[in-house]
This record gives structure tokens, C-alpha cells and sequence, in this order.
């Protein structure tokens, strides 16, 4: 075997696939037992695809399947302009200040549910040989110089090398001793699809007070609301589930009204933990996606930037594998690791200008007018589609 690929979501998908189009043997290896996880779907998992990812999934023939299961599609090729362009910290770009050629000759972009996404990449990796094993966990690694032994709940298996892309937790970091500097979080989000008694008392755009912000909607293709919370000053447990009394009493706080939640469809929780491997490679362990990166998901740059780490490792990691010198793969890190730390500060900078404080609102109203000018706005716009 030639790499094992530890988690079956977008970023270990990709990586599956971009391996095996390099001639490589896969092993996936995923704990879930099933793909279809209610946090994935409709709105909980909508994940904006910016014009970088779009031109990879075009270049692979992905991008007709992609847009057929998007929940939203925007193409710079269409005379009217969206309602919605996307937000920084949650102040909107006004659509009809971004400059005309914003885009142009781009493929566009969208947003789609985590869900459909895996599954046309799944299709892909398995249609180009990659073995996807689910139900599987790893336990435990051993490099030796040579190859990786891994041991899984089915048993050991040994390969040339491990991709650890495990996600924000990931075992792979954690065993292989990579470090993992950084911030600790400061505020929790919530989000949650609902009933809600009397949901005219809150707002559909971004709206807070002392406590943090909310807004209910958001990409999905009918049914209940979605209810997205930002609470600053609250610890989260991570592996608790989020109880209704929890969404009720934080939407209150932030909403200042008296809402009740009747039903939980689904809900997660997650914070602005903001850390970054010091490196993505030690021997023959590499890590790509969240487990080498994680920060608020604010925008959806972080599924954009795991795809983009999985199709450059993909690249080089094949070449390796077929004799090119394993120093190629030094300059994955290279390579990859300023583009995270930049969507980390993106992301910080969010966190920062999301406070409640007076000092930073003051901030934030200057920030809204600059946004609310046409440099201000296709400023904004290029760096979230990616385009800068």
C-alpha cells in the first residue's frame, strides 16, 4: 500500500483521488460507519466554494454535479447581480457596489452541503480505484523510516506513508508530535435547524447586542429555520450535544427577545480556536485540511483551503511515490503554509471586529463604511472568492 488516508471528508476525498489519478494505492480509512451525518446536511454543512476550488472541480469534471446539488449558484457571466455577495464579520457587501469586472472570465461559485459535496468526491475516488473503508478508527502509527505501520480497529496495515486528514482533532497530529501553536477561543457558535414559536421577532440579517450576534436563515432548500448563534465570553464542551435549553437560553441572550425553540432537527457547535501545525510533514506523516489548520469557519474559507492542500500534497506525494525526490514533499509546507496563516488572520481579524464592547463597535462602523464604498466592497468580495 502506498498511502493510507486517514478521513473520508472533502479534504481526504480529494487527496484519495488526486493519489490514485497519480497512480497511487489508497487506503481511506473512516470512522463514521455511514457518510450521510445529520450536521452535514442542507443548511448545517453549506460551505461557500470560491473561484480556486470551482476551477479545480472544472478542471476534474466535477463542476457540472457540483452545481447540480448547490444550494446556491453565482455566476459573474449573469447580468443581474446576487442579492447576496457575502459578508466580513457579518457586515453585508452591497452586490451593486463590487466593481463589474469582479470576476470576469472566473467560473463563479456557490455553495453546497458538506453532504453532497463528499458524495460527488467519494464517487470520484472510488471510480479511480481509491478503497474507502468506513467504520474504520485509527488507534495508533508507528514510523519507522521506511513505511508507517497503523494500527485500526480492523487490525494493522502498513504503508509507505499516512495523510492525516482527520479534522480539527485529529489523532494523526496528535500521535505524530506535530505542534500545533496558537489561540485559544473566544467565543462559541451555535447552529441549529428549528421550530421556533413567533420567529417574526428575530432578525434575517445579522443582528446582536452585548452578548454576541444571530440571524436566522441562510442557504437551504426549504423547510425549518436555521438559527446561527455567535456568543462571546462562553466556554464550549465540545463533546457534549447541544440541548435545546442551551440554543434557547443563547439565542435569548443575543437576541434580547423571548423566543422558544419547540424541536432541535440538528444542531453543532463550534468556536474561533485558531492553531496551525508548524509544519505539515514529519518523515512519512503529512497532515492536510483542519488537521492542520482550524479557526472560526466563518465564510467557508476552510473547506477551500483543505481542497487546496489535498490537491497540492496529491500532486507531489504521487511524484514520491514514482521515484521524484522526497524532498519535493518540504515544499508542501512551503507552499501551503502562508495560505493558511493568511485565512487565519482573515479569520481573526472577524473574531476581533465581532466583539461587543464599545471601543470595537466604534471600529466596526468604520469598518461598515469603507465596505459600503465600491474599493471597500471589491476589496472584500476578491479575497473571499478568492480571486485576489
Amino acid at each position: 500500500m502506498d498511502v493510507i488516508v486517514a478521513g473520508a471528508g472533502p479534504v481526504g476525498l480529494m487527496l484519495a483521488a488526486e493519489l490514485r489519478a497519480g497512480g497511487a494505492s489508497v487506503l481511506v480509512a473512516e470512522r463514521e460507519r455511514v457518510p450521510d451525518q445529520p450536521h452535514k446536511a442542507g443548511a448545517m454543512g453549506a460551505r461557500a466554494l470560491t473561484a480556486p476550488t470551482v476551477t479545480a472541480l472544472a478542471e476534474r469534471g466535477l463542476l457540472p454535479a457540483v452545481k447540480a446539488a448547490a444550494l446556491a449558484w453565482f455566476d459573474p457571466a449573469d447580468p443581474e447581480p446576487p442579492q447576496f455577495a457575502g459578508h466580513f464579520a457579518g457586515i453585508p457587501v452591497r452586490p451593486e457596489l463590487v466593481d463589474p469586472a469582479v470576476g470576469a472570465g472566473s467560473p463563479g461559485g456557490g455553495v453546497i452541503a458538506q453532504q453532497d459535496l463528499e458524495s460527488i468526491l467519494a464517487e470520484r475516488a472510488t471510480g479511480l480505484g481509491a478503497d474507502i473503508r468506513r467504520g474504520v478508527a485509527l488507534t495508533a502509527f508507528r514510523d519507522d523510516g521506511e513505511a508507517v505501520t497503523v494500527s485500526t480497529t480492523e487490525g494493522e496495515v502498513r504503508a509507505r506513508w499516512l495523510a492525516g486528514c482527520d479534522g480539527g482533532r485529529s489523532l494523526v497530529r496528535k500521535h505524530g508530535g506535530f505542534e500545533f501553536p496558537g489561540l485559544d477561543p473566544e467565543f462559541t457558535g451555535l447552529q441549529a435547524v428549528v421550530d421556533i414559536d413567533e420567529p417574526g421577532q428575530l432578525a434575517t440579517d445579522w443582528a446582536g447586542n452585548e452578548f454576541g450576534s444571530y440571524v436566522v436563515g441562510g442557504w437551504q432548500k426549504g423547510g425549518p429555520p436555521r438559527v446561527h448563534i455567535i456568543e462571546y465570553g462562553t466556554q464550549a464542551d465540545r463533546d457534549s450535544p447541544v440541548t435545546p435549553d442551551e440554543l434557547q437560553q443563547s439565542l435569548r441572550r443575543v437576541s434580547g427577545t423571548s423566543v422558544t425553540i419547540t424541536k432541535v432537527h440538528v444542531a453543532t457547535r463550534y468556536t474561533d480556536t485558531t492553531r496551525q501545525a508548524s509544519t505539515y510533514r514529519r518523515g512519512r506523516v503529512l497532515l492536510a485540511g483542519d488537521a492542520a489548520h482550524v479557526h472560526s469557519p466563518a465564510g467557508g474559507q476552510g473547506l477551500n483551503l483543505g481542497l487546496g492542500d489535498a490537491i497540492s500534497l496529491g500532486g507531489k506525494l504521487a511524484a514520491v511515490i514514482h521515484g521524484a525526490n522526497p524532498a519535493l514533499l518540504d515544499t508542501y509546507t512551503t507552499e501551503r503554509h502562508p495560505v493558511g496563516a493568511w485565512v487565519q488572520a482573515w479569520s481573526m481579524a472577524q473574531t476581533a471586529l465581532g466583539r461587543r464592547d464599545q471601543r470595537t463597535q466604534t471600529l466596526r462602523d468604520v469598518v461598515t463604511d469603507l465596505i459600503n464604498t465600491r474599493d471597500g466592497a471589491t476589496y472584500i468580495l476578491n479575497s473571499i472568492a478568492g480571486l485576489r
